[in-house]
């Protein structure tokens, strides 16, 4: 007899409705290298409800017919660990990124297997909630600000979506090179939460012009690095934010402008892009262990007193469809976590 666990599952992609809370298969240890992870928390991204809507799937290997788990980081407490794992001990406190797409189930379940290689672990300074806050946030705009934007010291820089689960983290690192840096927000609220966290200047893009605002500040045609954590059509928009040979990162699937590149050819601008999730569904072992390094790297900051994350809210198992719902309206101010 198998032992049960319960899980938030699908079997078709669709709306919030089609989560389900289910009791399945406890996962086990199957390989030396496994770690056996009894979840407490788990991060609710934007990745888990475009999963969620698309239906995707990463893994050619995987069964049709078996439900889906989302869920792409998570943090918990080591139950049981392969022969082969040294790195971390039983009873362990840890996070991770990993699984939540079919072939590999997520964290939306009381358990989850992680290969012990891309395990580390969790900040020792907060609880589990506050840490499931920072995995995939961290490290996106770890790379997005770090890797891609090569922020110096005096930079200007615009951050788009500042009080969002990544703004909020990638104003933190920005503070802390000692960038100028300005973003645009839509409340009164959001304006407050980047101010408190670094940000120079607060744009309300619903009723300022935001080019305008951001050339009055910077005494520049723009900003030297401009981060597009919204997408859509803030990507073509972003061109127009930047100076001549400034860069543009982008985190969001986006449409080009109309008309094609010739804005940004001929101002030299450097355009770039930040997904995550590629190492994983790659199977690309070496960048995935630089993941590991950033996330050790982030629990670091949190645990110096550097970086922490905003919570909007915690939910349950029942709660994540409304959550999720919230996330992709942009109706939330930092993060949202599903405590297990």
């Amino acid at each position: 007899m198998f032992e049960k666990m319960r899980a938030l599952v699908l079997d078709a992609p669709g709306g919030p409705e089609v989560l389900q809370v289910r009791n399945i298969a406890k996962p086990k240890i199957e390989r030396p290298q496994d770690v056996l992870i009894k979840v407490v928390a788990a991060g609710i991204n934007p990745a888990d409800w475009q999963n969620r809507k698309s239906g995707q799937r990463h893994d050619p290997g995987a069964d049709a017919g078996s439900p889906t788990i989302l869920g792409i980081d998570g943090v918990g407490v080591v139950e049981d660990l392969g022969d082969a794992v040294d790195s971390i001990a039983v009873g362990d406190e840890v996070w991770y990124i990993d699984g939540g797409y079919p072939g590999n189930p997520g964290s939306y379940a009381e358990y989850k297997v992680v290969h012990g290689a891309y395990v580390s672990r969790k900040p020792r300074s907060v609880d589990f909630v506050q840490a499931a806050a920072l995995p995939v946030v961290g490290l996106t705009a770890w790379e997005a600000v770090f890797d891609k934007g090569k922020v110096k010291p005096g930079d200007h820089v615009l951050v788009h979506g500042g009080a969002g689960g990544l703004g909020h983290i990638a104003i933190q690192y920005l503070s802390a090179i000692g960038a100028r840096t300005a973003t645009t927000v839509s409340s009164e609220a959001k304006a407050a939460l980047t101010l408190e966290l670094g940000a120079d200047l607060a744009i309300h893009y619903r009723t300022q012009d935001v080019g305008a605002a951001l050339k009055s500040w910077s005494g520049k045609d723009g900003a030297d690095v401009v981060f597009d954590f919204v997408g859509h059509d803030n990507f073509a928009r972003s061109f127009g934010h930047v100076v001549p040979y400034g860069r543009l990162v982008n985190t969001v699937v986006s449409d080009w402008p109309s008309g094609g590149n010739g804005f940004a050819e001929w101002r030299n601008l450097d355009i770039s892009f930040v997904n995550i999730g590629l190492p994983q569904i790659a199977r690309d072992h070496p960048r995935r262990l630089r993941q590991v390094r950033v996330l050790e790297e982030i629990a670091d900051r949190v645990d110096q007193g550097t970086l922490r994350a905003h919570i909007d809210r915690v939910v349950s198992f029942e709660e994540v469809g409304e959550a999720q719902r919230a996330l992709e309206a942009g109706e939330t101010l930092g993060r949202v976590v599903l405590k297990i």
